[in-house]
């Protein structure tokens, strides 16, 4: 400024721009502290210096800003006394208790974080569904990295149709190379997490956001046993695209579809158990139907249980032989839901 002191009103006119730009600069020069109003002239404002200005401003920002920290500092050592005792209380709960419900998908989620954290050892996990969706992979791939650089070993069962999802398919891709092992099989697994074969967080019937916290032994034991079973009927997830085992996937999948088909369930319990969308299974029954000759859900259950196409290896080579035999059947067996 030319002057010691400035009459805010004249400053447009003298600086040749709007009063709008002028107040937003006056009112940002003020809140700096580089503006004051002049002492001897009413109405009239004066510069302040920049160090003036910043021990006025400043001082009362950093003030706070250190007793901010102080403030976290006591509080992060009033939660580091709490922590024996907290951990002292939970193991004697836990000698008691051999389940403890979890509610929320938030509870889960935070308990699932402590457990890994602390497991030393393995973690089992079966996760049924088909793929995953991205924001629970985003947040299982940090937590699970993390164990594997720590020589936890992991191992994933997901079902088939899991291979199928491309964002699942790169997860396994990334702890696959960490040394985790997964595997896959259609159907017949339900959800499971287990820590160091001592802690087990299974589904809460009725709850699809909450879980169970197991710590019961015998419940574990009998869980990993479950587990180990089935992996051993599971294939090798392989993050790279192979022609034959595909295929061969895919008619174990079908082999599933038919199965269930002949226990009655509908296209959305199918849908469920094999962990695939609506469209898809609708797709595949209709390729079977298709495949069989059958005119409707029952007659194609029937020919199913009729041409023991469930013991077969590939029901896409007996389908033939599956129509020559329902065209040369008594019409009353072709369809057993026909009216006479």
């Amino acid at each position: 400024m030319s002057s010691s002191a400035v009459l805010p009103a004249a400053l447009p006119g003298q600086l040749s721009t709007s009063v709008e730009e002028v107040e937003e600069a006056l009112g940002q020069l003020s809140a700096m502290g580089l503006l004051c109003p002049a002492d001897d002239k009413p109405g009239m404002l004066t510069a302040v210096s920049p160090d003036s200005a910043a021990a006025q401003t400043l001082f009362p920002m950093e003030q706070a800003l250190r007793d901010q920290q102080s403030a976290v500092a006591q509080m992060r050592a009033e939660l580091e006394r709490m922590r024996p005792l907290y951990a002292t209380n939970r193991a004697k709960w836990l000698q008691s208790s051999g389940i403890e419900i979890l509610q929320t998908l938030k509870s889960v989620r935070s308990m699932l974080t402590e457990l890994a954290a602390s497991c030393t050892t393995e973690m089992l996990t079966a996760q049924p569904g088909g793929g995953r969706p991205t924001p629970v992979l985003e947040e299982a791939i940090v937590r699970d990295e993390d164990m594997l650089r720590r020589g936890v070993k992991i191992r994933t069962l997901y079902q088939h149709t899991a291979r199928y999802n491309q964002p699942t398919v790169a997860y396994v891709g990334r702890v696959a190379q960490l040394g985790a092992e997964v595997r896959t099989l259609s159907d017949g697994f339900a959800r499971l997490i287990v820590f160091d074969r001592k802690t087990a967080v299974i589904s809460y019937h009725g709850h699809p956001h909450g879980g169970v916290l197991v710590h019961d032994q015998s419940i574990v034991d009998f869980a990993v046993a479950s587990f180990e079973r089935t992996w051993l009927t599971a294939t090798p997830f392989s993050a790279d695209y192979q022609v034959e085992q595909v295929r061969a996937l895919s008619s174990e999948v079908k082999q599933d579809i038919m199965r269930l088909l002949v226990s009655g369930l509908d296209d959305r319990a199918i849908a469920r158990r094999l962990g695939m969308g609506l469209r898809s299974c609708q797709r595949h029954i209709a390729e079977i139907m298709d495949q069989l000759g059958a005119r409707s859900r029952l007659h194609a259950g029937y020919l199913i249980g009729q041409s023991n196409l469930l013991e077969s290896p590939d029901p896409d080579t007996d389908a033939p032989a599956v129509r020559a035999a329902a065209a040369g059947a008594p019409e009353g067996a072709k369809d057993p839901v026909r009216t006479p």
